[in-house]
């Protein structure tokens, strides 16, 4: 995962500049989490799944655009 966001600051990732992205912490599936954005669409989340201790034991990446149409059409409540 750190290759994956050292990456985002040298290349472009599915065709959008890192300058042009936006990152928000939101609530997803109930819990939080991260939503990229670029000038014109979603373009990736992340999820993570917690132990008891509230410790992050998964992170879940999802880039594919059939899976994000529920947080591109839904409604966005951001973390406070």
């Amino acid at each position: 995962m750190a290759r994956w966001f050292a990456a985002l600051g040298t290349q472009t990732y599915q065709g959008i500049d890192f300058g042009q992205m936006k990152a928000e912490l939101t609530w997803i599936n109930a819990g939080p989490g991260i939503v990229f954005r670029g000038p014109d669409r979603v373009i990736a989340t992340l999820t993570f799944d917690f132990d008891p201790q509230g410790r992050i034991t998964t992170i879940h990446n999802v880039a594919n655009p059939d899976k994000l149409h529920a947080v591109t059409d839904g409604t966005r409540h951001q973390l406070t």
